[in-house]
């Protein structure tokens, strides 16, 4: 095992500090949609209406910077089906939340951490670093207690678990994919194309299933308010990060830091609607949060080679 030893590859800590704003704005996100529900929006309305804003967003950037598109084949066939992938997290979520308690739903998404590293290890045909694995470990076991997964696991409130399984993979495959373009466009073109085409096919989707998502209920500046701060805060702005920041992390390293999602909905949650703060949630947040921070700690690991992905920016 001598020959194997290498010194853990330096991550730039700016974006490991880029990917955490990401799990942060998505735990903020997340209150916010349970104040867009009590005005009167629908999960498929919220979800177009992201869509729509980052397709729009990203779009003007693209048209301002006016930079050449990559002629590279690679990237017209692997952006569609990040697209593809990437809208599939939030329908199937949106399922497991119609048949099962929140809390189902949100615990089993946090499996996109070791499915992650399970597609890292069939990608690279080399099994992630000890740390990356406990990390994984600490932080589905945290969101597990800080939900009470196990208290609210039963067979009538596991009738969602499937499906929000398949978010989760889902996530997984589109935090690997994204983190393998390099340089291959940039950020803002990248963003563009996820968030264009998911939009594309949400109407599709939702003309089968029966879902409106023209929103009747809040006056229309009010709609209009509530889907350009959701939009920008929940798509436009971790998206961009994402996709700019998570080749320089690797997809193992960035699936486990986006996890300040976890800590940072139950601290908001508990400010905005009293929900349970107790000792459970404290311990589970500070799971995730050491998961989080295992893989920086000083040391040596033992690691073939770098992630691929580590080290190249969307630049």
């Amino acid at each position: 095992m001598g020959a194997l030893q290498f010194m853990r590859p330096k991550i730039d800590p700016f974006s490991c500090l880029m990917m955490a704003l990401v799990g942060s704005m998505w735990g903020l996100h997340g209150p916010a949609v349970k104040l867009a529900f009590a005005s009167g929006f629908t999960f498929p309305q919220l979800v177009f209406g992201e869509y729509v804003v980052g397709t729009l967003v990203f779009g003007a950037i693209v048209l301002l910077q006016r930079r050449p598109w990559p002629r590279d084949r690679a990237f017209w066939t692997t952006m569609p089906i990040a697209g593809v992938i990437g809208c599939g997290v939030p329908l199937f979520l949106f399922w497991a939340y119609q048949l099962g308690p929140v809390s189902i739903g949100a615990t089993l998404l946090f499996l996109y951490v070791p499915f992650t590293q399970l597609l890292n290890a069939l990608v690279n045909r080399r099994i992630p670093p000890g740390r990356e694995l406990m990390s994984a470990g600490l932080v589905v076991s945290g969101a597990a207690l800080a939900a009470d997964f196990f208290g609210a696991a039963n067979a009538a409130n596991l009738r969602g678990a499937p499906y929000a399984t398949l978010a989760a993979f889902c996530f997984a495959v589109f935090f690997v994919i994204t983190s393998r373009l390099g340089g291959s466009g940039t950020p803002a073109l990248r963003s563009f194309a996820t968030c264009a085409l998911s939009g594309a096919m949400l109407p599709l989707i939702a003309m089968f299933a029966g879902w409106e998502l023209v929103p009747a209920a809040p006056a229309p500046a009010v709609a209009t308010a509530w889907l350009i701060g959701l939009g920008v805060f929940g798509q436009v702005i971790p998206v961009f990060l994402l996709v700019h920041f998570g080749p320089r992390t690797g997809s193992g390293i960035g699936s486990i830091l986006t996890a300040t999602e976890l800590p940072v909905a139950v601290l908001v949650s508990a400010a905005l609607f009293g929900d349970p703060l107790g000792p459970a949630q404290i311990a589970g947040g500070a799971l995730v949060l050491v998961g989080i921070a295992l893989p920086h700690l000083p040391g040596r690991a033992t690691l073939p080679a770098p992630d691929p992905a580590v080290g190249k920016t969307g630049m």
